[in-house]
């Protein structure tokens, strides 16, 4: 009985509805989180956040590894195959960076592209009221306006971000090449999720029509990591929600 009564305690507290973040309670178990998830995937509107926001407690709290199996990977693929490590990877990386508030305002799908129009521009963003931060935005002619975050659609934010991306060599890179480059990608960042350890960064350049991979931030002691990341099986990157 007292068994039972504390789940439904952990239950209750995790499920709790606020308009900020949710801290999860400590001893929360893996089937729990699961389970929490489950029901979020059963709504018509899921709270994404709130799913990238135990995505990175299962990850950070090694809650998989500890329950036997071989990373938050495997047991996402096993247990919660419906759910894509792309969206999840996503959802995460929201939930690491802005408020459930935010994430509700404007959506996780432009949060992510704003986090990566970050990286690739250059600029500042206040994770608390991102809406100011200024996009450059390309039309189908190329011409180029400034308009803030919170006024761009997620295909004007795909283009922005692109356009930043854009290598200086003439020659394109293959389809295929800027897709194995971004499997990569996921894959380190799965190894080093962000929030907590260290920062690792990876980025891919054209360099003379080859796509090129530049790491940063590794440490000396977990170069295994990367090497993990590196020679494993790679995740699949499929487009993420709207």
């Amino acid at each position: 009985m007292f068994s039972l009564l504390k789940f439904k305690e952990a239950t209750s507290a995790i499920s709790e509805s606020t308009s900020g973040a949710r801290a999860i309670p400590e001893g929360t178990t893996l089937e729990q989180l699961r389970g929490e998830l489950l029901e979020l995937m059963a709504q018509e509107n899921s709270n994404h956040h709130r799913m990238g926001q135990i995505y990175n407690h299962i990850v950070e709290k090694r809650l998989a590894e500890k329950a036997g199996h071989k990373d938050a990977r495997e047991y996402f693929s096993k247990h919660l195959a419906d759910l894509s490590q792309t969206s999840l990877t996503l959802y995460g990386a929201v939930a690491r960076t802005f408020s459930e508030r935010v994430a509700r305002r404007f959506g996780v799908t432009c949060l992510y592209l704003l986090l990566s129009y970050k990286e690739a521009a250059d600029v500042e963003v206040n994770p608390e009221e991102p809406g100011p931060t200024p996009i450059e935005v390309p039309d189908e002619n190329a011409q180029v306006t400034v308009q803030p975050f919170s006024a761009c659609s997620v295909e004007q934010m795909r283009r922005a971000v692109q356009r930043k991306r854009r290598p200086a060599s003439s020659k394109p890179l293959p389809p295929e090449k800027v897709e194995l480059a971004e499997q990569y990608s996921e894959a380190v960042a799965l190894r080093f999720p962000s929030g907590k350890g260290a920062l690792v960064k990876v980025t891919v350049r054209n360099q003379k029509g080859k796509a090129v991979l530049d790491f940063k931030g590794v440490p000396v002691e977990q170069v295994s990591l990367l090497a993990e990341a590196l020679t494993g099986e790679l995740p699949q990157v499929n487009e993420g929600p709207q």
